[in-house]
């Protein structure tokens, strides 16, 4: 079934041109950057990359963390396809001092066309909604611009990874809601989705959840045919039951886990329901204080310093030092397993305050949504508007659909971490969408009025 036709532009330029720009201006930008020593976070993927193995033969993985397996079976593939990124991997692993970043060029290289090819999905996403080339290139130059998905290039964390699975699905969404409701857009969809779980897990609800809007969406709200809905559920979940189900399975296997991960649940929760303990005046403060960039200095002449103290990661009396210390260790010398432990802080802490933990989901989902700091806080002014304006193009049900996952996703953060602007990277092709079309839509109206009509 097809809605609308491509612009009238001929050639696979219109094509290549955009994805030859992305590969361009992302090495240009990590160039620049240079390569990144692992730190923190990063360590910890050098230390699982090199110990990675399908079939364990620990019961642990050194923390007695079970971890998705994409990220450090490609960095351990990598290792194996260069000597140098394994003797720069190793040296990290064993915290030596004197590693060689340059060692991880490799590693860094595919990451850089990674990136690239998810600014490129943006780019595809863009115009199989809009069916404007204009407007989708000057969405994937914003995007470019801002730089904000390039950062993740040279980093050795799994954002890049996920990201390109996120957006690889959004662009295949946008074709079948737009172009063609083909069942091999919804096998890449899952197979997006699934890469993007098997990197970071908390997509697998996005996943559950889409299993259920896919019959909603083209049942019900596009009136179409039980059987032909039913076959598009099914091959969207076709991916997902070949290669994350087998990945479930195996740890089941062999930590007695039917997951994709384990031991997070009660980490990353018991930093986020430390939230809750928060006044409602401190609450108030919050939407000001977590602005991007200014925020801080803005409530020092506002507030009391006390409406506003315990909400930076760095206070020692902090929300978030409470929960990832104290918290913690109350909660682990309470229950003994992790599923224990989560079951604790989802009965006690989330149930036993559910209003309060929605509405501080509020405050931490807007945080959240910061990405790119100005970028964001402009995106978010405009994206009120910018609705009405793709509206006219796209209609309400597929503007909708479209604006789902990266919602979905803001909020799931929101409700069950700390929800830093990192992990909702991808919301700024909604921030460049809605700049770009407003800034034209301002354009045109200036024109009309402003500037002399020509005969």
């Amino acid at each position: 079934m097809k809605w609308f036709s491509m612009p009238a532009i001929t050639g696979k330029a219109i094509f290549f041109a955009p994805l030859l720009i992305c590969l361009t201006v992302v090495f240009i930008q990590m160039m620049r950057t240079g390569y990144q020593e692992p730190v923190a976070d990063a360590l910890g993927y050098a230390d699982r990359a090199v110990i990675f193995s399908v079939t364990p033969t620990e019961k642990t993985w050194g923390n007695g963390i079970v971890v998705a397996p994409f990220y450090p079976a490609f960095l351990n593939l990598m290792m194996q396809a260069d000597p140098a990124v394994e003797v720069a991997l190793k040296c990290y692993a064993a915290r030596s001092d004197g590693c060689d970043v340059g060692g991880l060029a490799a590693v860094y290289t595919v990451q850089a066309v990674v990136v690239a090819l998810t600014v490129y999905f943006s780019f595809l996403a863009c115009l199989f909604m809009s069916g404007k080339y204009g407007l989708s290139f000057g969405v994937m130059v914003l995007i470019l611009a801002a730089g904000r998905l390039t950062e993740y290039t040279d980093w050795l964390i799994t954002e890049a990874w996920a990201f390109f699975g996120f957006m690889g699905f959004v662009a295949s969404l946008s074709y079948a809601a737009r172009v063609r409701d083909s069942l091999w857009a919804f096998l890449l969809m899952g197979l997006g989705l699934s890469l993007s779980v098997l990197t970071r897990p908390s997509y697998l609800y996005l996943v559950y959840s889409f299993i259920i809007v896919i019959p909603l969406y083209w049942w019900i709200v596009m009136k179409g045919k039980p059987v032909a809905t039913l076959m598009k559920t099914a091959v969207f979940i076709i991916p997902f039951l070949s290669l994350v189900i087998p990945w479930m399975f195996r740890n089941l296997y062999y930590f007695d886990v039917f997951g994709v991960s384990a031991g997070y649940g009660s980490y990353i929760l018991s930093e986020r329901v430390a939230y809750n303990m928060m006044s409602w005046s401190e609450y108030a403060a919050s939407f000001i204080y977590w602005l991007p960039d200014f925020g801080d200095s803005l409530s020092k002449t506002l507030f009391d310093p006390a409406l506003y103290q315990k909400l930076d990661f760095g206070a020692s009396d902090g929300y978030y030092r409470y929960g990832n210390s104290v918290l913690r260790s109350t909660i682990y010398a309470a229950a003994e397993t992790d599923k224990e432990r989560v079951s604790l802080l989802v009965n006690d802490y989330i149930l036993g305050d559910l209003v309060k933990h929605i509405f501080v989901t509020f405050s931490l989902a807007l945080r959240g949504m910061w990405v790119a700091k100005y970028l964001g806080l402009i995106g978010v002014f405009f994206m009120i508007p910018a609705f009405f304006l793709y509206k006219r193009m796209t209609g309400v049900g597929p503007l909708l659909l479209f604006a789902y996952p990266f919602f979905f996703m803001v909020g799931f953060n929101a409700f069950v971490s700390v929800s830093i602007p990192r992990y909702n990277v991808p919301v700024v092709l909604l921030y460049a969408m809605a700049i770009v079309i407003c800034g034209l839509a301002v354009f045109q109206v200036v024109k009309n009025r402003c500037l002399p009509r020509v005969a």
